[in-house]
């Protein structure tokens, strides 16, 4: 699961708002379900008190410790590159659906939910994806965050195929995005995608990934994601994303280990079920991202089908001052 495509840069220059240092977490500004309506599982119940559910161990590569503070940038996008540059960890992974069951999961407090959607698409039809599924995305997400613009601009289908590298599941927790650089990624997206906005308004961005089975429920190669709230600003390390080939490098971003972290899944997951999680964000006192990655869940039983999903990344745009 490699980092969108890069695009070239161009002469079109979005108003230049004030951006402010990302945080991953404030727990203290953000209240349960702040700012989010809409078909949000468990949405309704009283927050969880409860200590999470451990639901196995499991190995997660996180980016090397040795890459903390230096200037050089590690580069990742062959198997190869991968283990060399990352630490392989094993760590407990939580059952968020008792989170999900008692309210206790918010986009900007946590980084990502799970809600309700049914396709209305052929999935491997990309045409139909883009006329169909992505209008649903909008409205979805629109009515999970308030947005007043949603933008779904890319979706990619991933099978058992290992054949390559940028196609396969992720084998290492990342966010797609450097998250030094929210402006540049507005000025690429607009720019390649025609997107309209109103040049006479300054905006505030929010990039969301969301992330839906296909085929059949989810039994093993599950998708995890890290709590925004366990999360410290210096966790997260830049490098260079080659996945894509023809010599593409592309500025993303990996946490390295800590052992505060607490990384999450949604057991078995159904085709009406998708997952939203947080990718960058401008708004102060916001989670900023939910690094993610998908793992070898050992309690799946020998016989359990391989993961196929669709993912689907969107820019919202918030208008400041609205």
């Amino acid at each position: 699961m490699g980092p969108p495509r890069p695009t070239a840069s161009s002469a079109w220059r979005l108003p230049r708002p004030e951006y402010h240092s990302n945080r991953f977490a404030a727990k203290a500004e953000i209240t349960p379900r702040q700012g989010a309506r809409g078909p949000v599982l468990g949405e309704n119940q009283a927050m969880s008190s409860e200590q999470p559910s451990i639901h196995c161990e499991a190995p997660i590569r996180f980016m090397a410790g040795e890459w903390k503070g230096r200037t050089e940038l590690a580069t990742i996008g062959t198997r190869e590159t991968r283990r060399a540059n990352t630490d392989r960890r094993i760590v407990p992974i939580l059952d968020a659906r008792p989170l999900l069951e008692n309210g206790g999961l918010d986009l900007d407090r946590e980084g990502f939910v799970l809600a309700k959607l049914s396709p209305a698409a052929d999935l491997r039809d990309a045409d139909k994806v883009e006329q169909v599924y992505y209008p649903q995305i909008e409205a979805l997400m629109r009515e999970l965050t308030g947005a007043d613009h949603v933008f779904p601009y890319q979706h990619q289908i991933r099978t058992e195929d290992t054949s390559s590298f940028n196609n396969a599941y992720a084998r290492f927790i990342h966010s797609d995005y450097d998250l030094a650089s929210p402006r540049e990624t507005v000025e690429d997206l607009v720019t390649e995608h025609d997107l309209e906005l109103d040049l006479d308004k300054e905006w505030d961005f929010a990039w969301y990934n969301l992330w839906q089975p296909v085929d059949w429920e989810v039994q093993q190669n599950p998708l995890a994601i890290i709590d925004a709230t366990s999360m410290r600003d210096d966790d997260m390390i830049t490098y260079l994303y080659t996945g894509f080939g023809a010599g593409e490098r592309f500025r993303s971003t990996m946490p390295a280990y800590n052992p505060e972290h607490r990384i999450y899944f949604f057991p078995h997951m159904q085709t009406d079920e998708i997952m939203v999680f947080k990718q960058m964000e401008t708004r102060a006192g916001r989670a900023s991202s939910s690094p993610h990655t998908s793992f070898d869940d050992p309690t799946a039983p020998p016989d359990a089908r391989p993961r196929r999903s669709i993912e689907t990344r969107t820019m919202c745009a918030f208008a400041k001052n609205a």
